[in-house]
Protein backbone atom coordinates (compact mmCIF):
# COMPACT_ATOMS: atom_id res chain seq x y z
CA UNK A 1 0.00 0.00 0.00
CA UNK A 2 1.60 3.39 -1.34
CA UNK A 3 2.24 5.79 2.02
CA UNK A 4 -0.51 7.64 2.77
CA UNK A 5 0.21 11.81 2.64
CA UNK A 6 0.05 13.50 5.89
CA UNK A 7 -3.73 15.12 5.01
CA UNK A 8 -4.97 11.46 5.65
CA UNK A 9 -3.15 11.32 8.88
CA UNK A 10 -4.10 14.46 10.51
CA UNK A 11 -7.86 16.22 11.64
CA UNK A 12 -8.85 18.68 8.53
CA UNK A 13 -8.95 22.16 10.01
CA UNK A 14 -11.91 24.00 11.12
CA UNK A 15 -11.02 27.00 9.03
CA UNK A 16 -10.93 26.47 5.02
CA UNK A 17 -6.54 26.14 4.13
CA UNK A 18 -5.23 28.65 2.06
CA UNK A 19 -5.56 27.86 -2.09
CA UNK A 20 -8.70 25.93 -1.18
CA UNK A 21 -10.61 27.07 -4.01
CA UNK A 22 -14.60 26.30 -4.89
CA UNK A 23 -15.47 26.29 -8.44
CA UNK A 24 -18.99 27.33 -10.21
CA UNK A 25 -19.81 24.85 -12.83
CA UNK A 26 -22.38 26.07 -15.64
CA UNK A 27 -26.27 25.10 -15.87
CA UNK A 28 -27.19 22.20 -18.25
CA UNK A 29 -24.30 20.28 -16.85
CA UNK A 30 -25.55 16.37 -16.81
CA UNK A 31 -25.50 13.71 -13.74
CA UNK A 32 -26.05 10.09 -14.80
CA UNK A 33 -26.94 7.13 -12.02
CA UNK A 34 -28.27 4.41 -11.89
CA UNK A 35 -30.44 2.96 -8.97
CA UNK A 36 -33.40 0.86 -7.64
CA UNK A 37 -35.17 3.67 -6.21
CA UNK A 38 -37.58 5.86 -8.35
CA UNK A 39 -35.95 9.93 -7.97
CA UNK A 40 -39.26 10.54 -6.69
CA UNK A 41 -38.66 8.14 -3.40
CA UNK A 42 -35.31 9.60 -3.06
CA UNK A 43 -34.99 10.57 0.69
CA UNK A 44 -32.11 12.75 1.95
CA UNK A 45 -31.56 11.47 5.24
CA UNK A 46 -28.01 10.34 5.76
CA UNK A 47 -26.62 6.78 7.22
CA UNK A 48 -26.16 6.00 10.48
CA UNK A 49 -22.55 5.01 9.26
CA UNK A 50 -20.92 6.19 6.00
CA UNK A 51 -21.30 3.34 3.55
CA UNK A 52 -19.62 5.32 0.05
CA UNK A 53 -16.84 7.61 -0.35
CA UNK A 54 -18.23 10.91 0.34
CA UNK A 55 -20.75 10.16 2.78
CA UNK A 56 -20.88 12.43 5.52
CA UNK A 57 -19.00 11.06 9.00
CA UNK A 58 -21.75 12.70 11.11
CA UNK A 59 -24.73 11.28 9.20
CA UNK A 60 -26.16 14.71 9.23
CA UNK A 61 -27.14 14.82 5.08
CA UNK A 62 -27.32 11.77 2.23
CA UNK A 63 -24.59 12.07 -0.50
CA UNK A 64 -25.49 10.62 -3.67
CA UNK A 65 -23.46 9.63 -6.70
CA UNK A 66 -23.54 10.14 -10.54
CA UNK A 67 -21.16 9.92 -13.52
CA UNK A 68 -20.72 13.00 -16.17
CA UNK A 69 -21.21 10.47 -18.75
CA UNK A 70 -23.88 8.03 -19.48
CA UNK A 71 -21.20 5.19 -19.81
CA UNK A 72 -19.35 6.58 -16.93
CA UNK A 73 -22.42 6.04 -15.02
CA UNK A 74 -23.05 2.03 -16.18
CA UNK A 75 -19.25 1.21 -15.61
CA UNK A 76 -18.93 2.50 -11.65
CA UNK A 77 -22.22 1.03 -11.30
CA UNK A 78 -21.18 -2.37 -12.65
CA UNK A 79 -17.57 -2.52 -12.70
CA UNK A 80 -17.90 -5.01 -9.66
CA UNK A 81 -20.16 -7.36 -11.48
CA UNK A 82 -17.60 -7.95 -14.22
CA UNK A 83 -19.85 -5.46 -16.88
CA UNK A 84 -22.58 -7.71 -15.74
CA UNK A 85 -26.42 -6.32 -15.28
CA UNK A 86 -28.15 -8.46 -13.06
CA UNK A 87 -31.81 -9.91 -14.28
CA UNK A 88 -33.21 -8.09 -10.85
CA UNK A 89 -32.16 -4.74 -12.03
CA UNK A 90 -34.53 -4.80 -15.18
CA UNK A 91 -36.79 -2.35 -13.14
CA UNK A 92 -34.18 -0.14 -12.07
CA UNK A 93 -34.11 3.36 -13.14
CA UNK A 94 -31.51 5.35 -15.07
CA UNK A 95 -31.60 8.69 -13.93
CA UNK A 96 -30.76 12.01 -15.56
CA UNK A 97 -30.09 15.09 -13.57
CA UNK A 98 -29.78 18.39 -15.35
CA UNK A 99 -28.21 21.48 -13.05
CA UNK A 100 -30.97 23.84 -13.64
CA UNK A 101 -28.53 26.50 -12.71
CA UNK A 102 -25.13 26.87 -11.47
CA UNK A 103 -23.56 24.51 -9.12
CA UNK A 104 -20.98 24.96 -6.63
CA UNK A 105 -18.54 22.64 -6.17
CA UNK A 106 -15.12 21.44 -4.51
CA UNK A 107 -12.79 19.94 -7.46
CA UNK A 108 -10.32 17.47 -6.09
CA UNK A 109 -8.76 16.95 -9.45
CA UNK A 110 -6.60 20.08 -9.43
CA UNK A 111 -3.53 19.99 -8.04
CA UNK A 112 -3.77 23.41 -6.35
CA UNK A 113 -6.82 21.67 -4.31
CA UNK A 114 -5.08 18.48 -3.81
CA UNK A 115 -1.81 20.49 -1.91
CA UNK A 116 -4.40 22.71 -0.16
CA UNK A 117 -5.94 19.44 1.44
CA UNK A 118 -2.27 17.83 1.74
CA UNK A 119 -3.41 14.70 0.15
CA UNK A 120 -3.35 13.09 -3.07
CA UNK A 121 -5.38 11.07 -5.85
CA UNK A 122 -6.03 8.68 -3.72
CA UNK A 123 -8.80 10.78 -2.25
CA UNK A 124 -10.42 10.16 -5.67
CA UNK A 125 -9.19 6.21 -6.56
CA UNK A 126 -8.01 4.85 -2.95
CA UNK A 127 -9.62 1.91 -0.79
CA UNK A 128 -7.16 3.00 2.36
CA UNK A 129 -8.86 2.88 5.43
CA UNK A 130 -7.76 6.10 6.15
CA UNK A 131 -8.23 7.36 2.78
CA UNK A 132 -12.09 6.61 3.20
CA UNK A 133 -11.90 8.29 6.62
CA UNK A 134 -11.20 11.73 5.63
CA UNK A 135 -13.22 11.26 2.55
CA UNK A 136 -16.22 11.16 5.23
CA UNK A 137 -15.38 13.84 7.17
CA UNK A 138 -14.10 16.04 3.87
CA UNK A 139 -18.02 15.30 3.11
CA UNK A 140 -19.09 17.09 6.59
CA UNK A 141 -16.33 19.45 6.49
CA UNK A 142 -16.49 21.09 3.23
CA UNK A 143 -20.11 21.97 3.63
CA UNK A 144 -18.62 24.00 6.11
CA UNK A 145 -16.28 26.09 4.33
CA UNK A 146 -19.43 26.04 1.66
CA UNK A 147 -22.46 26.28 3.03
CA UNK A 148 -23.98 26.15 -0.60
CA UNK A 149 -21.89 23.58 -1.95
CA UNK A 150 -23.75 21.47 -3.93
CA UNK A 151 -21.13 18.57 -4.80
CA UNK A 152 -17.57 16.99 -4.70
CA UNK A 153 -16.13 16.51 -7.97
CA UNK A 154 -13.77 13.88 -7.90
CA UNK A 155 -11.80 11.71 -10.32
CA UNK A 156 -13.64 8.56 -11.74
CA UNK A 157 -11.45 5.30 -11.41
CA UNK A 158 -13.20 3.21 -14.55
CA UNK A 159 -13.39 6.10 -17.10
CA UNK A 160 -10.64 8.80 -15.90
CA UNK A 161 -10.32 9.62 -19.44
CA UNK A 162 -14.17 10.12 -20.45
CA UNK A 163 -15.87 10.92 -17.19
CA UNK A 164 -16.01 12.69 -14.52
CA UNK A 165 -17.73 11.71 -10.47
CA UNK A 166 -20.23 13.86 -8.81
CA UNK A 167 -21.05 13.35 -5.27
CA UNK A 168 -24.31 15.45 -4.60
CA UNK A 169 -26.21 16.41 -1.64
CA UNK A 170 -29.61 17.62 -2.60
CA UNK A 171 -31.82 17.25 -5.87
CA UNK A 172 -33.23 20.68 -5.87
CA UNK A 173 -30.43 22.06 -8.25
CA UNK A 174 -31.71 20.02 -10.99
CA UNK A 175 -34.45 18.81 -13.28
CA UNK A 176 -34.25 15.05 -12.98
CA UNK A 177 -35.51 12.44 -15.59
CA UNK A 178 -36.03 8.99 -15.38
CA UNK A 179 -36.35 5.84 -17.17
CA UNK A 180 -37.19 2.27 -16.18
CA UNK A 181 -33.61 0.90 -16.93
CA UNK A 182 -34.98 -2.06 -18.87
CA UNK A 183 -36.95 -0.18 -21.37
CA UNK A 184 -33.64 1.26 -23.12
CA UNK A 185 -33.01 -1.26 -25.44
CA UNK A 186 -31.26 1.41 -27.03
CA UNK A 187 -28.65 1.89 -24.75
CA UNK A 188 -28.46 -1.55 -23.66
CA UNK A 189 -27.94 -2.37 -27.01
CA UNK A 190 -24.85 -0.13 -27.43
CA UNK A 191 -23.63 -1.45 -23.99
CA UNK A 192 -23.37 -4.92 -25.13
CA UNK A 193 -22.23 -4.56 -28.62
CA UNK A 194 -19.37 -1.30 -28.12
CA UNK A 195 -18.67 -1.43 -24.13
CA UNK A 196 -18.71 -5.46 -23.69
CA UNK A 197 -21.86 -5.31 -20.77
CA UNK A 198 -23.34 -8.76 -20.40
CA UNK A 199 -27.23 -7.83 -20.05
CA UNK A 200 -29.14 -10.96 -17.97
CA UNK A 201 -32.32 -10.58 -19.12
CA UNK A 202 -33.68 -10.21 -23.52
CA UNK A 203 -33.06 -7.23 -24.60
CA UNK A 204 -35.63 -6.81 -27.50
CA UNK A 205 -37.74 -3.95 -28.08
CA UNK A 206 -41.53 -4.06 -26.57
Amino acid sequence: MPKLAAGYQQPLPLVRPTGLRSRRVQSGVEIWRIEATHPSDWTWTGFAQPRFRFDPASGSFRTRYGAARLIGAFRERYRPTGLVIPDDHVDHHLVRLTASRSLRVLDLRTEKNLDALKVDDQISTGQHTAVWATCHRLADTARTWWPDLDAIVYRSRTTPETSVNYAFFAAAPFTIESWRLGSRTDILTELILRQDFTINWDVTPD
